[in-house]
């Protein structure tokens, strides 16, 4: 129990170690933004604004929008990390599985991609809440769909063997896979490949997924190579 107890403080205590850099720059941001309208415009006489200035102000309000809403998330994807000690509920991961592609269902259509899946009938229930193996799969796969922009083929398993004491969720992609540097660090709490555009990721996703799984006594184990695929192997304890 100490051992369980120490594994899930230290999982925990490594997310929230980054969350001050992750809420930081945000802040930050706003923080410069919000300084620079006060200097621009606090002398002014606002009688009469002009169409430039109003437009100044306004994207200035959208970009803050952007940043309060990035703290936003990262709260709430915490948040959730949080419910995961909480709730020692059970689910039925195939149910999952058949809500999560069916979110995805018109991306995939869209992005080309085909998905194969093969789910084990009469799966015994896992030691999750639906909250959180909803968090866990649908990470998974939307990190699948995301990997693959030109398209390509998804496989997914579930897999139960008897007297085993875990289910077994198994993700192979086509995508654009992960360099053997970038491998190691999948795990860690901000670390992310996405880094421009609209596609930048806070990189919290698979921290939080791998602290929630290991907070139930499961394991995630995750193989690629670049251009080629990334497969990821889930293993989640049995209800009892």
């Amino acid at each position: 129990m100490e051992k369980n107890s120490k594994s899930d403080s230290n999982s925990c205590f490594t997310i929230l170690t980054g969350l001050a850099q992750e809420i930081n720059a945000p802040l930050h941001s706003l923080l410069l933004s919000s300084q620079k309208l006060i200097d621009t415009y606090k002398n002014k006489n606002f009688e009469y604004i002009s169409y430039k200035d109003f437009r100044q102000i306004l994207n200035t309000m959208e970009q803050m929008n952007k940043q309060i809403r990035r703290c936003y998330q990262t709260t709430g994807r915490l948040k959730i990390l949080g419910q995961s000690k909480t709730h020692r509920e059970s689910c039925a991961i195939n149910e999952i599985v058949e809500d999560i592609l069916g979110l995805l269902e018109q991306q995939c259509r869209d992005s080309k991609i085909k998905v194969h899946k093969h789910l084990q009938k009469n799966l015994p229930l896992v030691h999750i809440s639906r909250l959180n193996g909803h968090q866990v799969i649908h990470n998974i796969l939307a990190n699948a769909v995301e990997a693959m922009p030109a398209g390509g083929n998804i496989k997914i398993w579930t897999l139960y063997k008897k007297r085993s004491k875990f289910v077994t969720i198994e993700v192979i992609d086509e995508g654009v896979g992960i360099t053997s540097q970038h491998l190691p660090r999948v795990f860690e709490p901000f670390f992310t490949t996405k880094e421009q555009g609209v596609e930048k990721s806070s990189g919290l996703g698979l921290s939080i997924v791998y602290a929630i799984i290991q907070s139930v006594g499961g394991s995630i184990h995750i193989q690629s190579s670049l251009r080629k695929g990334t497969q990821v192997k889930i293993l989640l304890p049995v209800a009892l």
